[in-house]
């Protein structure tokens, strides 16, 4: 059996090799002629743009050049003749028609302006740099909804753009009349809210401000972040507002976190340690690791271990604040020491937050033991100690004190009111 033939291809014509030619070079001056002019372009002035005019008069990020450096030179109607051009040879180009809406702003013609921002952001609704010139120009219009609806596309397309919009926001949230303008933007997800409401937070010259804007979201669908409940709570603990604090950080706990809420928090460890609030706060130590995790005779199933690899530190990195009214309290625990090397051993100790001498402090744990029970007292007095602070902490005076290595596991804190007698 012979095999098959494979057709032949037709043999190429000398018209057919001129048509191949001619469409070839067609294809390529077309290259040319769109790259060139960008290419000019990039080397940037005045002068690189009419460079790529001249070889492309219809190249619309030089025409947008021209306009840039006419309105520099203050000359106001050859900026627009740009502009006018390169929005007749590219009607998507959002930059044409924001830097006309400011040059109409600034003559005073309203009306062109606002429709030059109008073409703008709809040629160009995913620019953001359109979309910030947008809201800056609806902010001096005084429509501050419209403003916000623009800054949310810039913030949430471009994080570069929240260093600078950030106190504008919170130059409008400060504004009692201004406020409500937020409403419809809370209505729906904001992607940047959480870490705005942080920037509030910490910069904010009103306390007042925080309530509404918290206020705002609390029943829409914009959820606070830890990072935000954080910057929250620690901006009402620093005005002295600890019972708002508290409550606020009990309304941010879940169903299955309020049943472990007493004078303590989450002293069985069973939740994970949320390091805001009036939760556990663990300041990080590089030479000191804490872990939540299983282990033999653990209550419930979870205990927490606190291990130091051995460098010296003067470690009281874990403490928890408590709002206890006077009187006498108890603080009973389980602890057990494992291989915990330490001269003076590490400790519980309760503090007012303001002073530096201990209402009580437990006794110290070294070495290697079973599980034991533990116990301490403390009075609360009747004056200048309205918040309390549970901290553990490497006991000792002097530098060699503060070198520790091994381990320490607790479980069962609690502190409840002491009945005297």
């Amino acid at each position: 059996m012979t095999a098959q033939a494979r057709p032949s291809l037709p043999a190429a014509t000398p018209l057919r090799l001129v048509l191949l030619g001619l469409l070839a070079a067609i294809v390529i001056w077309r290259i040319v002629d769109t790259q060139v002019p960008d290419l000019l372009a990039l080397r940037g002035g005045d002068d690189a743009a009419a460079a790529a005019l001249r070889w492309n008069g219809q190249h619309a990020p030089s025409l947008y050049a021209r306009a840039l450096q006419a309105l520099r030179d203050g000359r106001q109607d050859d900026a627009l003749r740009w502009l006018d051009a390169a929005v007749r040879n590219n009607p998507a180009d959002g930059r044409s028609y924001a830097l006309m809406a400011q040059i109409r702003e600034s003559t005073g013609d309203i009306r062109a302006a606002e429709a030059a921002m109008r073409a703008a952001t709809d040629a160009a609704p995913r620019r953001t740099d359109v979309q910030e010139e947008a809201g800056i120009f609806w902010l001096r219009r005084g429509n501050i909804e419209r403003a916000l609806q623009h800054f949310d596309v810039a913030l949430a397309f471009h994080g570069e753009a929240r260093a600078r919009l950030f106190p504008v926001l919170l130059s409008i949230a400060e504004a009692e009349e201004l406020r409500p303008a937020f409403a419809p933007l809370l209505a729906r997800p904001v992607r940047w809210w959480p870490e705005f409401f942080a920037h509030a937070a910490r910069h904010a010259t009103r306390i007042d401000t925080l309530r509404v804007l918290h206020a705002m979201q609390a029943d829409g669908p914009n959820e606070f972040t830890p990072d935000a409940l954080r910057a929250y709570l620690q901006r009402l603990q620093a005005e002295g507002l600890w019972l708002e604090s508290y409550i606020a950080w009990l309304n941010s706990l879940g169903r299955g976190s309020l049943g472990t809420v007493g004078n303590l928090f989450n002293g069985s460890f069973e939740l994970p340690m949320s390091n805001l609030g009036f939760d556990w706060i663990a300041d990080p130590v590089p030479q000191v690791q804490l872990t939540v995790a299983s282990t033999y005779g653990a209550t419930g199933g979870k205990a927490l271990r606190v291990s130091f690899a051995g460098p010296r530190v003067h470690y009281r990195h874990l403490y928890q604040n408590m709002l206890l009214g006077a009187g006498a309290y108890v603080v009973q625990g389980r602890a057990r020491p494992d291989g915990l090397q330490a001269a003076q051993g590490l400790q519980w100790t309760v503090y007012c937050l303001a002073g530096k001498e201990p209402l009580g402090t437990s006794e110290r744990f070294v070495g290697t033991d079973q599980w034991r029970r533990f116990s301490f007292t403390f009075t609360v007095p009747e004056r200048d100690c309205p918040v309390q602070v549970m901290r553990l902490e490497l006991a000792g005076r002097v530098a060699l004190d503060f070198e520790a290595k091994g381990a320490v596991w607790f479980d069962d804190l609690s502190v409840d009111q002491r009945r005297i007698d």
